[in-house]
C-alpha cells in the first residue's frame, strides 16, 4: 500500500491533467448577485429580463441599459460588476472539477466593467476582449472600459497585461496605475492614476 504522501502526490498529478469543463450544467458561468434597474440577457436569440439569482451561461449576451447596473458572481468566485451602458458576451467560462484551473473570456462591446478575479492554484486564463484591445490577468481587482476607438484599464491590485488588436506589444499595468490603447496601435505606457480617477470608476460600477 502506498504511503499517504505518495497518494497525495498521485492525486495532485491526476488533478493537474483533468480536462477543463463548462463550469456547471448547460454551460452555466455564474449568476446574478445584485442588480440596480432592469438588465437583460440574450440567449439563443431570445431576450429576457434578469433578476436576482438568475444564471448566466456561456454564449449569453448581457445588456446593462443606461441607468442600470449589474453584479455577477462567477462559478470560480470571481465577481464582475457592469456599469450602466455596458454590453458584454460570455465567450467562454470553464473551470476544472477541482476549481484549480480556469479558462475564461469575456467580450466587452461597450461600457465599463470591474472584475475582482479570484485566485486559483494552477495556471489560469482570464481575458476581456474589446474592439481595440485585449486585457489578461490571473487574479486581481481591476477595471476595463471600452470606447468607440480605444480601451482603457485601471488596476487596484495585481497586474493586468494590456495589448492592442493587431499589435505584438503588451504593457503590464501594475496596481494603482492605468493604461490606454487606441484602435490599431500599441498601448501607451502606463501611468499612475489619481484617486479621483479610481473613485469615478468605483462609483460607476458600485451596485447599491
Amino acid at each position: 500500500m502506498p504511503r499517504p504522501r505518495t497518494v497525495t502526490l498521485a492525486i495532485a498529478a491526476m488533478l493537474a491533467f483533468l480536462p477543463l469543463r463548462a463550469s456547471s450544467a448547460a454551460g452555466q458561468a455564474g449568476e446574478v448577485l445584485a442588480e440596480s434597474g432592469q438588465c437583460f440577457v440574450e440567449t439563443g436569440g431570445q431576450r429576457a429580463a434578469l433578476k436576482l439569482g438568475d444564471p448566466v451561461r456561456v454564449g449569453d449576451s448581457i445588456e446593462v441599459p443606461e441607468g442600470a447596473r449589474l453584479k455577477l458572481r462567477m462559478s470560480d468566485g470571481s465577481v464582475i460588476s457592469a456599469a450602466s451602458g455596458s454590453k458584454m458576451t460570455i465567450s467562454s467560462y470553464e473551470v476544472d472539477s477541482a476549481a484549480q484551473r480556469r479558462d475564461a473570456k469575456l467580450a466587452l462591446a461597450s461600457g465599463l466593467l470591474r472584475a475582482v478575479v479570484s485566485s486559483v492554484s494552477q495556471t489560469s486564463h482570464f481575458e476581456v476582449d474589446t474592439a481595440t484591445g485585449v486585457a489578461a490577468v490571473r487574479s486581481t481587482d481591476w477595471f476595463i472600459e471600452a470606447f468607440a476607438k480605444a480601451t482603457q484599464v485601471g488596476v487596484l491590485s495585481g497586474v493586468v497585461s494590456l495589448s492592442g488588436i493587431g499589435s505584438t506589444r503588451a504593457e503590464d499595468v501594475p496596481a494603482r496605475w492605468g493604461a490606454r490603447v487606441e484602435a490599431g496601435l500599441a498601448p501607451v505606457p502606463p501611468r499612475v492614476w489619481t484617486q479621483a480617477e479610481f473613485e469615478s470608476v468605483i462609483g460607476r460600477t458600485d451596485v447599491k
